[in-house]
């Protein structure tokens, strides 16, 4: 049993985790360890869908293998692990959570570093030899980490997403699946361009009293999610970072709040995301299969066209600050190739420099308009005929 001066000590200790700058702007970890500390206190036993359910209200009946939890513990680890060996020689009650467990305990240093595995050892080296080895690594260290730097330095867009503490989600386009039952008495799977969440399939019932609807317990989604998903995981990989993956018709405010967010798919199947995008633009705007530019006399629209075997498209690329430190980046075409064409170039380095190149010195945040065409969808071009700059 915890007796009020242990609890406050631990409230105390935890306190001070929060507002350390490891800690201070990642609100999922401290919402997790503040959740861990509270069942810790109270002795209470959990495991990974008591935290996923009432956390994060996760569902686990559609998903028994949903690896949130597991990610969001993984992190956390590692972060405490950073806090402790950067601040732990000032605290006399550790939090620890063992690899393969969910729940914490709290430990006196001795505890924690014998169950890291740490030992503590003293060398005596001559001062002389120290200075010298000391001279020669510094400036090792240095030469490497300009080169290093110069080298590996992500390109502005993405440098918010390969953060060290960045909490990225991509979210994917999916089209809500409406089950109807027809005059032959048999039910089909329909997709009804009014209906893209809960509320739209209750307007669209009550204005069509004659339809027998009901809702499905799935939604579709087009080639472009598999390819866009492959392309982004193997590009976070590649820099040391990571996303969460979410359905748009699963996506809600707080989301986009606190994290990074990228979104893949079509204007057209847009729900909560159709706030969001190009909310900052001056110039552009959502027009029949494609975007309209309009800016001061000059007005002229992108929409899909064919000629022969080839076919033309239009797809749009929105870089912008959702605010509280938080991007957004958007690959957004009512085509999969636009959207599959963007994502392509967007995650290679010399294309990517290429483009950065025709931007204004000062620009930030964008956004950009591309023509994508190709013969019978092979050999495709992505040229940026219209681009503005946000700031």
């Amino acid at each position: 049993m915890i007796n009020k001066n242990e609890e406050k000590s631990i409230k105390e200790a935890l306190d001070r985790i929060c507002s350390h700058k490891l800690f201070v702007n990642s609100s999922t970890n401290i919402n997790l360890l503040k959740y861990l500390v509270e069942k810790a206190i109270a002795q209470e036993e959990i495991n990974e869908i008591t935290i996923g359910s009432e956390l994060y209200g996760i569902d686990y009946s559609e998903n028994k293998n949903n690896s949130t939890v597991r990610s969001y513990l993984y992190k956390l680890r590692n972060k405490l692990a950073d806090y402790y060996k950067e601040a732990g020689t000032n605290e006399s009650l550790l939090f620890n959570i063992s690899k393969g467990q969910c729940n914490l305990n709290f430990l006196s240093p001795t505890e924690y570093y014998k169950s890291q595995g740490e030992k503590s050892e003293s060398l005596s080296i001559p001062i002389k030899y120290l200075k010298i080895s000391a001279g020669v690594l510094l400036l090792s260290m240095l030469s490497f980490l300009l080169v290093k730097t110069i080298v590996d330095k992500p390109n502005f867009i993405w440098e918010a997403y390969f953060d060290t503490n960045s909490e990225n989600l991509l979210i994917v386009s999916d089209q809500f699946v409406v089950g109807e039952k027809f005059p032959d008495g048999k039910e089909r799977a329909v997709l009804y361009s009014e209906v893209k969440n809960n509320s739209d399939f209750i307007n669209y019932s009550q204005k069509h009293p004659e339809k027998s609807l009901h809702l499905t317990d799935y939604t579709v989604m087009s080639k472009m999610a598999p390819y866009t998903v492959n392309v982004l995981s193997n590009w976070f990989a590649t820099n040391k970072s990571r996303f969460h993956l979410k359905l748009e018709s699963k996506l809600n405010y707080d989301d986009a709040r606190t994290h990074n967010t990228l979104f893949v798919g079509q204007y057209k199947t847009m729900n909560l995301s159709q706030s969001l995008f190009l909310k900052d633009s001056k110039v552009f705007s959502t027009f029949g299969d494609g975007f309209k530019y309009h800016n001061g006399d000059t007005e002229k629209v992108y929409n899909t066209r064919f000629g022969g075997i080839q076919k033309v498209e239009y797809a749009m690329v929105s870089y912008y600050p959702l605010g509280d430190g938080k991007n957004a980046l958007y690959f957004v075409s009512n085509n999969d190739i636009g959207v599959m064409a963007t994502v392509r170039n967007f995650t290679d380095k010399k294309w990517l420099n290429e483009f950065s190149s025709q931007l204004p010195k000062e620009a930030k945040y964008f956004n950009a308009l591309f023509e994508v065409s190709g013969l019978q969808r092979t050999d495709i071009s992505c040229k940026l005929v219209e681009l503005e700059v946000l700031k």
